[in-house]
This record gives C-alpha cells, structure tokens and sequence, in this order.
C-alpha cells in the first residue's frame, strides 16, 4: 500500500512508517517536524523564509500536489496545522478528495479530548496547562467554532484511531472510533543497556510543558528527596532539547518520571520503557485495558509531590531489583509497542470494512 502520515508528534509517526516499512508498504510522512524536537519528515511543510505569521498558513497548500494518490492518508491530529481553521479546512478537503482513504489518531489536543475526557477523569493536566502553560483562563479548544472544525474533520475521514485510554473516552460514543492502538516504538534503533545503578541513582524528568507534564509536582518532590537522601539520588529536570540530545540524557538514567497527571503513558515514557529504565508514570488500570495487558511495569504516579516522594523511597529501598525492572520495562516495549505488531494493528484498522 502507499500511505501518507500527516503530522508529527514526537517521532510517533515516524516510529510507524518503519514498522510499515519493514512490513512492505511505501510510506511518506508530510510533517512541519514537531517543533524544537526537529524530526525530520519526508515532505517539510513548515515554511522557512520571511513572513513566517502568513507564509506558515499557506505554505502547506504548495504541497499537497505531493499528497495526492494515496491508498491510505492519517492526519495526527484534527489541528495538525498552523491557522487552526484557515486554511486548514481546504487543506483537509484537499487530502480527502485526492487519497482514497483518510484516517484521524486521537492524540494530542483535540476539542473532544478537552470537552469529554475531563468528565470522565478523575484527574487531569487540564487546570494545570491553562494556568501555567497557557496563561490564560481558556484554551480555544474549549470553544465552539474548534469543536466544530473538529467535528468537520471528522467527517472527512473514515475512522478515529485512539493511542490512548485518553483519547479512547474522548471519542467513547462517536460512531467513527475505532479500537485503541498503542503509540509505536522502533526498539531494534534504541540499545537496551542493564539498568545498573551506580552510588547514586540518578532520576531525571523532561521538562517541556511545565503544566502538562505536572512539573510542579516533581520540583517539590525533588526538593523533599534532596535533603532527605542527599548522597543517594542525583536528580534531573532537563530543559527543552532535539530528540537525539534527549535520549542521550536518558541513557545515563535509572529512573524516568513522565507525566504526573495522565493516566496512561506519553511517548517519552515509552522511549524510557524501551531503553530499559524503570518509568514512573501513568499506568491506571483503565489504561492497560485500553492497551489490553493486566500489568505494566510502569510504577503509578498521582499528581501529588507525596506520590513521587513515596515511589523513589520504595524503588531505593528495592534498588537491588533495579536491573530486573528495567529488563521488564524493554520486554513490555516490545510486546504492546512495538512498531512492526503495531503497523500491522494499522493495516488491520485501514483495510477493515466498518
């Protein structure tokens, strides 16, 4: 098959193009790359000259001569461009009309995902994103006319593929979702090294989006471990960096904190699973029924300082089965995200009548 990936969120896509790739299929990716994480796509929609607040809307209408004559086209996201409604509504149109079929993922900030997943949650990043990433009271997810343009996408396309629990009560009642799958991983490009621990164990978190990813709760969890174990841990927030740059500081971690506030696990967590690191992240057990296993080795965080302060306590005091961890953490990589079971999960879901 020849399939078009649209959008790009931390190497999701890219991670499923090599699955779909080893398993035969031509794969092209059109993608703006994902911001400051510079995954390169096949086709470069993000406009590089001058005028950048007007050429970026348009400058993806240059290419969808290139996006044409597809058997399957999935776009990431129902936003997946800049413009948020123009001219992305004639861009989707345009990728309809000229693919045979076209896909949506439920990943990332859609306007389901901000109108219905927080009335079934008992907790999200919803509050906390408004307030300190956003610094606004609202989001324009939360209005109408995004609702609206989400729902015009959707009916363009032929079915919703959730990654995640998240996203799966999203789009609970829709007629168009389709079963969750997993966000792939390429573990045969990622080493996996025993996780050892040296002296010290050393944690780290990725800082990115200091609301989304429950940052707050980490620092003041880091601030107790501190001065509570001062010669035992070594402790971590990086700053924003290239993909390649950030699972170089991974390799030198034992302990990966992901997100604080969600439920299931984000891709940085899976890169963590996959190199073989003991993750501290969401593992609710509505979440691995979404992903159809009945344990992870992911360790469950609340968004409490307490929760985190709790989870590296017990890990030192168990710091002999560290190793043993870890070594579980690749082997569930490999079995529920692993990018070629995981393209085939996609070919299954395009190709099916529904």
């Amino acid at each position: 098959m020849k399939i078009l990936l649209l959008g790009e969120y931390s190497a999701l896509h890219k991670n499923l193009k090599e699955g779909l790739q080893q398993l035969g299929h031509d794969v092209v990716i059109a993608s703006t790359g994902d911001g400051w994480k510079k995954i390169e796509p096949d086709i470069d929609l993000l406009y590089h000259g001058r005028l950048k607040k007007i050429m970026r809307r348009i400058y993806p209408l240059s290419k969808i001569k290139y996006m044409s004559g597809f058997d399957v086209a999935q776009l990431i996201n129902p936003f997946v461009f800049y413009g948020k409604f123009y001219p992305s509504r004639y861009f989707i149109e345009q990728i309809a009309k000229q693919n045979n079929r076209l896909f949506m993922l439920a990943a990332g900030d859609d306007a389901y995902f901000w109108k219905y997943s927080s009335k079934v949650l008992r907790y999200s990043a919803f509050d906390d994103f408004l307030k300190y990433d956003l610094k606004s009271p609202e989001y324009y997810m939360q209005k109408n006319k995004a609702f609206e343009f989400n729902d015009y996408v959707i009916s363009r396309i032929v079915g919703i593929i959730p990654v995640m629990y998240e996203y799966e009560v999203a789009y609970q009642y829709h007629p168009k979702r389709r079963p969750t799958i997993p966000i792939p991983m390429n573990t045969e490009k990622i080493d996996y090294i025993p996780n050892v621990p040296q002296k010290k164990l050393v944690v780290s978190h990725g800082l990115n989006r200091y609301g989304t990813k429950g940052t707050r709760y980490v620092e003041a969890a880091f601030e107790i471990l501190r001065h509570k174990y001062p010669n035992d841990l070594e402790l971590i927030i990086s700053e924003k960096m290239p993909l390649d740059q950030y699972l170089a500081l991974m390799r030198r971690t034992n302990i990966v904190i992901d997100q604080t506030s969600s439920y299931s696990c984000g891709v940085n967590a899976i890169y963590a699973l996959a190199m073989g690191k003991v993750v501290l992240g969401g593992a609710e057990p509505e979440s691995l029924r979404s992903l159809g296993v009945s344990r992870s080795p992911v360790i469950n965080i609340l968004p409490s300082s307490e929760s985190i302060v709790e989870k590296i306590k017990m890990l030192l005091e168990r710091k002999g089965e560290i190793e043993h961890i870890g070594h579980e953490s690749r082997a569930f990589c490999e079995k529920v995200h692993g990018h070629i079971s995981v393209a085939k999960r996609f070919i299954e879901a395009w190709n099916k009548d529904w």
